[in-house]
């Protein structure tokens, strides 16, 4: 159930939605906005070691010598 709140913003952010999303799109823009930075869920390939990232791997398929 949506619950009614007041936020304060500054201007230029408040622009800046505006210009973006119009004033009947600002509650829904803010909402998504907000779970994005509190809810964020960052997959890792590595599971449990969010500090391994994919960077710097080395393809296996590349050519190796024969042996």
């Amino acid at each position: 159930m949506p619950e009614k709140t007041t936020i304060l913003l500054r201007e230029d952010v408040k622009d800046h939605l505006l210009r973006k999303v119009g004033p009947r799109g600002l509650s829904d823009e803010i909402n998504r906005l907000l779970a994005k930075a509190l809810f964020s869920k960052k997959d890792s390939l590595f599971g449990a070691d969010p500090w391994l990232t994919t960077k710097a791997l080395r393809d296996e398929r590349d050519a190796h010598e024969d042996l």
